[in-house]
């Protein structure tokens, strides 16, 4: 079934961070007149991947809807799909992943938001590492902290804890189009990791950018690009 250009709908679905604040970039690049749903998870309480899922589902605006997945929400993504929700009509996955990440990464991610003040005085360099490497300026690193000041610690780690435990679904198939926008230069998620998405959806492109984890962030218009040519593949 396709649908109408007038009735795509993106649902953009958070990193770790879970806050959206990230989607500032993308949001500015995006066509004004595409309806976009951005999602903030809550931290008040330990969801599950289902839960996150099922908080998601609940938030869809109707028919046509193309899930944008950053990172951690590529899981919650995949669960989502596993329902085989009618309105879902594709997923764009940036920098996801199905399997669990290094177990460094995965403490390191769960530690940053230990309180406000470490936020505050973390090391530019540090978060640059992971994050933005050389395409790092002012405005991303106070954009990250931003987001990172409203993460609870109990969510993070929850968070951290489903990453840890990856997909639990490891032989589904999905039978809606995949756009994985994959980062050349990650130092979080392995290029392997696309691979998982390949091998199961019924039809899978992918597309490489030359840039750091933060894809959205760091190139904005080229996704932009590539999500909208993905949408209106489905009209």
């Amino acid at each position: 079934m396709t649908v109408g250009a007038d009735a795509i709908g993106l649902v953009l679905m958070p990193g770790l961070d879970g806050t959206g604040v990230c989607f500032r970039p993308l949001l500015h690049a995006l066509p004004p007149d595409v309806p976009q749903t951005v999602i903030t998870y809550p931290d008040d309480k330990d969801l599950s991947l289902r839960d996150h899922a099922d908080f998601v589902a609940a938030r869809l605006p109707g028919e046509g809807v193309v899930l944008v997945a950053e990172s951690f929400s590529g899981l919650v993504a995949l669960m989502l799909l596993h329902a085989k929700p009618a309105s879902v009509k594709g997923g764009a996955e940036d920098d996801a992943f199905a399997e669990p990440l290094h177990p460094f990464l995965i403490r390191t991610a769960a530690s940053i938001p230990a309180s406000a003040s470490l936020v505050k005085i973390l090391p530019a360099r540090l978060l640059n590492v992971f994050f933005f490497h050389s395409h790092a300026d002012k405005v991303l690193e106070k954009m990250l902290r931003e987001s990172l000041l409203q993460v609870g610690p109990a969510g993070l780690r929850q968070r951290a804890r489903l990453i840890a435990a990856g997909y639990p679904f490891p032989d589904d198939t999905f039978a809606v189009p995949c756009l994985y926008l994959q980062a050349t230069q990650d130092r979080v998620v392995p290029a392997r990791a696309a691979g998982w998405f390949r091998s199961r959806f019924v039809s899978f492109e992918l597309v490489p950018l030359d840039a750091p984890h933060c894809l959205l962030q760091t190139r904005p218009a080229e996704s932009a690009e590539a999500i909208m040519a993905f949408a209106r593949k489905l009209i």
